[in-house]
């Protein structure tokens, strides 16, 4: 402070003193070259110098506002990146509107001087693929990578999804199984590899997927039973049969199945009709008949009721009594007295078998009524009525 106030009283005394010398004597100041000479007061001299110093300091300043932030220089930028977020906003707008040609075109067009370029390769790309010009979608990634690094697992992302879209389904599902490791919970990821999964038929890969799908959200609850459901019901009918094996080794192995099929899903019809059908085939269908009778007590389904009639039991009397019960609610149910007439053809009750059989008829006729209702008939004799319903099934079947 000390110093400050020093200094400041030594200016003001010189500037003191050289103003008395200026008022005693007139003092000149003289320029000169070979050919040419200027002469002039020191007051003049000094206002030239002083009024050359601010022009300089005025054009300083006004280059400095022209080139800087809130110059024209500025204004010209800020007007481009305007521009061009422009161009970005309807291309965006064009894909929303599924113009894919244009969607592209703009996008591309805009990127290089895009704010937001990273954006631009995404959209473009996506829009590339729905047009099927997976070159230019595989390209617009390219560059994707090169304007953002970070953007490499977008990038993967979308490129699994083309892969998909051009049916190289394996190498989709390596790149999604590579990202699912870093990104166990992103819903894209997730959703592209169940998308593989279910159009190659990987339904046991599916399968091990449920509990993570199911525990990560990636589908809302409807989506996810319905896809659980198809899971089981393919995993089911897609059974693979081994001839090389014995029969109880197909046992074993339906058993296990089963066994892994939710609880939940266990009592649902269309399940419980393809672990029927397998059961069938190994004609093994006593375990399951129980369960048969007790979701069609819960929830009437004809195909359960078909596949209860067309399979033979160790003990047909007793289903045929358990089944006989459903006639006082269903009467003229054609799918129930058709099943009944098997029961009791099972049962070696040929009159009853008749009986219902030609009940079932009246409600409802078929190529295949007559065929079982004429066997009847030749069975207890009335070989007539029984060429005659084989010609009235044959008349039907053309």
């Amino acid at each position: 402070m000390q110093r400050i106030l020093f200094l400041t009283i030594t200016a003001l005394l010189v500037g003191a003193f050289v103003g008395l010398l200026l008022q005693k004597e007139e003092i000149y100041l003289l320029l000169a070259t070979e050919n040419i000479s200027f002469e002039m007061t020191v007051w003049t001299a000094l206002f030239l110098y002083l009024l050359s110093i601010l022009l300089v300091v005025i054009v300083i300043l006004v280059l400095t506002w022209v080139l800087g932030k809130k110059g024209i220089r500025s204004w010209l930028i800020i007007r481009g990146e305007r521009k061009n977020l422009e161009s970005t906003k309807k291309g965006l707008v064009y894909f929303i509107d599924y113009d894919w040609k244009k969607a592209a075109d703009t996008l591309e067009k805009s990127a290089k001087k895009s704010l937001i370029p990273s954006i631009n390769y995404i959209f473009s790309a996506k829009a590339a693929a729905e047009l099927e010009d997976y070159e230019r979608a595989y390209s617009n990634l390219g560059s994707l990578k090169l304007v953002d690094p970070k953007a490499d697992s977008v990038s993967e992302k979308i490129r699994a999804e083309l892969l998909l879209r051009e049916e190289k389904f394996e190498e989709s599902i390596e790149i999604l199984n590579g990202l699912l490791k870093k990104f166990p919970r992103d819903s894209a990821v997730n959703k592209l590899l169940i998308d593989c999964y279910y159009l190659t038929e990987k339904w046991s890969e599916l399968q091990k997927s449920l509990s993570h799908i199911k525990k990560n959200q990636v589908l809302i609850a409807s989506s996810f039973e319905l896809l659980e459901l198809e899971t089981y019901q393919n995993l089911l009918k897609h059974f693979k049969w081994d001839k090389s094996k014995h029969i109880h080794e197909h046992i074993e192995k339906i058993d296990d199945l089963w066994e892994m099929i939710p609880k939940h899903i266990q009592s649902h019809p269309s399940i419980i009709s393809q672990y029927f059908d397998l059961l069938d085939y190994v004609d093994n269908t006593e375990k399951i008949t129980p369960l048969v009778i007790k979701q069609i007590k819960k929830s009437w389904n004809h195909e359960l009721i078909r596949r209860l009639g067309n399979t033979k039991h160790s003990a047909p009397e007793k289903i045929l009594s358990v089944a006989e019960k459903w006639l006082f609610d269903r009467p003229d149910d054609p799918i129930l007295l058709e099943c009944l007439g098997n029961l009791c053809i099972n049962a070696s009750l040929l009159g009853k078998a008749k009986d219902y059989f030609s009940a079932a008829l009246k409600i409802k006729s078929s190529p295949g009524l007559f065929l079982k209702l004429g066997k009847v008939l030749s069975e207890i004799g009335e070989e007539e009525e029984s060429r005659l319903m084989f010609e009235r099934g044959l008349e039907e079947s053309i």
